[in-house]
């Protein structure tokens, strides 16, 4: 009998390994000889722990990435900016479409993985009463706090989000706004990640963005869901390069047809540094 209980204690220590390995991180079973061979590890360090993928497929993404930048830094000269300048170079293997359809919806990088994350937290920025984003959110990700940000005053829909009228800035421009760390101290998210960042702000990003790349990179968001609006050509480029700096890479790119064709949506996740500090020197050019 104490040799047969042995035997079902061990069995069942087993399977409970295994499942823990198959739900590691939230990913598929697939990356099960992954983990044994610690395949995965490079692109876990160098994603920050977001991405979990073998070192080959790992490394044609810095190719890829690296073949695609060199063609974003050039500035090309159109008259519709954005059908010449500033296409993605990464991509998510699993990126989803959030919120309704046209204006308003954004695309999320590899969502499923924030099931692993027991504390993902959401910002959605310049909402103008619209929280179709929020509830498609909230349903396909319970557990993910949400909080709504804008400078007029609306009523979250019931158990989806936290609303805050506030408008983002440094605390002195725009008046009466408030700088990111300052939002973050006063919701008690200091030591939190912010796991995506949604935001529409009506053109105020080229103002808004160095301010926010102005505070503690460990506080600065995975992902940034944006529209970039119609600007000068060099203020729009000085946009795209300080993402570029602070570590961002360009996973989705749409046009707002619904607003004009100056309008385009963008989607960005932010790597580790030693992602750019490894890429390969023998780049394909095209």
């Amino acid at each position: 009998m104490e040799l047969r209980s042995i035997v079902v204690i061990i069995t069942i220590s087993l399977l409970t390994g295994f499942s823990i390995l198959f739900l590691w991180n939230g990913q598929s079973c697939s990356l099960t000889p992954l983990l044994f061979n610690n395949d995965c590890r490079l692109s876990l360090i160098e994603s920050d722990n977001f991405i979990c993928e073998s070192d080959a497929v790992w490394n044609e993404r810095k190719t890829v990435y690296q073949t695609q930048d060199k063609e974003n830094m050039k500035k090309r000269n159109s008259n519709i900016f954005f059908l010449s300048n500033w296409e993605p170079n990464f991509h998510c293997s699993h990126a989803r479409r959030i919120g309704q359809m046209g204006d308003g919806g954004k695309w999320v990088c590899d969502l499923y993985r924030l099931k692993a994350r027991p504390n993902c937290l959401i910002y959605s920025a310049g909402s103008n009463g619209d929280f179709s984003f929020e509830v498609h959110m909230k349903k396909v990700m319970p557990h993910c706090e949400i909080h709504t940000f804008d400078q007029n005053r609306y009523n979250c829909p019931n158990n989806i989000c936290v609303f805050h009228q506030i408008t983002f800035g440094n605390g002195i421009h725009p008046n009466n706004s408030k700088s990111w760390t300052t939002i973050l101290e006063e919701l008690g998210h200091t030591q939190r990640k912010i796991d995506v960042l949604k935001i529409d702000i009506e053109g105020g990003e080229y103002s808004f963005f160095p301010f926010l790349m102005q505070s503690p990179t460990k506080s600065l968001p995975q992902q940034i869901l944006v529209e970039v609006h119609p600007n000068n050509p060099n203020n729009i480029h000085a946009f795209f390069e300080l993402l570029r700096t602070y570590h961002y890479v360009i996973f989705n790119k749409e046009p707002n047809l619904l607003a004009g064709h100056q309008f385009f949506e963008y989607a960005f996740l932010k790597l580790n540094p030693q992602f750019f500090n490894s890429l390969p020197t023998n780049a394909t050019k095209k």
